[in-house]
């Protein structure tokens, strides 16, 4: 294995295609990425590439673009940094995940990815009130480290901005991050928290081009739905509530339309798309880009073959074994499904109870299946080894369709099937979830 991961952007204004110039952005993550899809995120467009045999590509951006903040998306990292269209960089990420620059915006990019930016917080684990006036004096701390630097004072004013949104996404942070480290299975703050928040939500459509302003309202409003949720325990009186705030609230066109799109894409991907059909005309009134409105009912489509009572999209996956198992073969039983990976450390922790489940319901009609989504065939393997699994264990690689058929893109992700081959539940709950020992107990109890 190579010492160093890396990633080379060389930036150039060489490449003509169709009278417009563009960056060539070269990218090398080595060996250890070959063949997996790398992304930049910049100025709201997404560039793609899959990298070839030694882990290298190249992304063209347009050069007449503006310079500012992008996301690099590799193999199971992400990476902030700003890219400069029309000139240099480079940027090398070393085997232990540290990063280095050169080139322009050496020194703003070294500061982006900066210890003192990026592990900063104002103590999770105090209480709220703590918290909370702790907080208050986080960004005048931010700005004045961005002061002490010397960077490029264009760059400082817009940072300036940009951090006060760094800010109001610590916040945000507080209810998991307090819940996580006092080892809580849930924490709910108080009507103080939740006052600070909505006065924190004012909009700025000058701000719109920070992802951090994007985020603070996606998931600001998110929060103060999760209340709703929390009081009648229905995941759509939450997007309702959501929906409902954006259009009260919310007066930018720009971030409207994106706020609509993030809540009800979000939704189908976690919930399914059930329950839809009364929002599918404010989404068409709030979004603008035809683009992403295709790209949304395209999606919606594809979720509605997945609602309760719809057969199951076939699949045939081999084992570790090299057997091909089939969907079909076990008709007459219900079939709970894990989806997985060995790199994704909340399905990892899934495994114990997902084997509790397999030895409560042992001589009951249930077929419990693993299906891994690990591009690394040696790496699954070598879980199944290590770990001891038993059961009916797949792989699902990049030929195979049942990522697609099944809208696989956030694992873990549970389904459960019917006796007869149709969908019970295409977001089932979590094997540790008392919900789903309840569920299956109820369903069986008769069988």
């Amino acid at each position: 294995m190579n010492r160093y991961l890396k990633i080379g952007l060389v930036l150039s204004c060489c490449v003509w295609w169709e009278a417009q110039a563009f960056s060539q952005v070269k990218i090398r993550f080595g060996e250890t990425c070959r063949q997996e899809e790398i992304q930049v995120g910049f100025r709201e467009q997404v560039y793609k590439i899959k990298l070839d045999e030694l882990g290298a590509g190249m992304i063209n951006i347009p050069a007449s673009l503006a310079p500012g903040h992008a996301v690099l998306y590799g193999p199971r990292s992400i990476s902030s940094f700003y890219l400069v269209p029309g000139q240099q960089q480079e940027i090398t990420k070393l085997s232990d995940q540290k990063i280095e620059f050169a080139g322009a915006a050496k020194a703003i990019n070294i500061y982006l990815n900066s210890s003192f930016l990026n592990d900063r917080h104002p103590g999770y684990e105090k209480s709220e009130e703590e918290f909370l006036e702790a907080w208050e004096l986080l960004p005048g701390k931010l700005l004045s480290y961005l002061d002490s630097l010397p960077l490029p004072a264009d760059f400082k004013k817009s940072e300036r901005r940009r951090l006060h949104y760094v800010a109001c996404n610590l916040l945000l942070d507080y209810p998991s991050r307090h819940a996580r480290l006092l080892r809580l299975q849930r924490y709910t703050p108080g009507e103080k928290y939740y006052r600070k928040l909505s006065e924190l939500l004012q909009e700025d459509p000058s701000a719109y081009e920070f992802g951090e302003y994007r985020r603070f309202f996606k998931d600001g409003i998110q929060s103060l739905a999760g209340k709703e949720k929390s009081a009648t325990g229905k995941p759509l009186d939450k997007l309702r509530y959501e929906l409902d705030y954006i259009c009260r609230n919310i007066q930018d066109e720009k971030l409207a339309g994106y706020l609509v799109d993030a809540s009800m894409s979000g939704y189908i991907m976690y919930s399914g798309a059930e329950g839809m059909e009364e929002f599918l005309s404010l989404y068409r009134e709030k979004v603008k880009d035809e683009k992403q409105k295709a790209a949304f009912f395209r999606s919606y489509e594809q979720y509605t073959r997945l609602e309760k009572g719809k057969k199951a999209p076939h699949f045939s996956l081999s084992d570790k074994d090299g057997k091909r198992r089939n969907l079909s073969d076990w008709l007459g039983h219900y079939v709970y499904i894990d989806v997985w990976a060995t790199w994704c450390g909340p399905c990892c922790r899934e495994l114990p109870a997902f084997h509790k489940l397999k030895e409560e319901f042992k001589d009951k009609p249930i077929c419990f299946v693993s299906i891994s989504i690990d591009a690394d065939e040696a790496a699954w393997r070598a879980k199944i080894e290590k770990d001891g699994l038993k059961g009916i264990q797949l792989r699902a690689n990049g030929e195979d369709s049942f990522a697609n058929d099944y809208k696989i893109s956030l694992i873990p992700r549970f389904l459960l099937i019917d006796r007869e081959g149709n969908i019970l539940d295409a977001n089932m709950s979590r094997p540790s979830d008392t919900k789903t020992m309840e569920r299956l107990t109820t369903l069986l109890s008769n069988q």
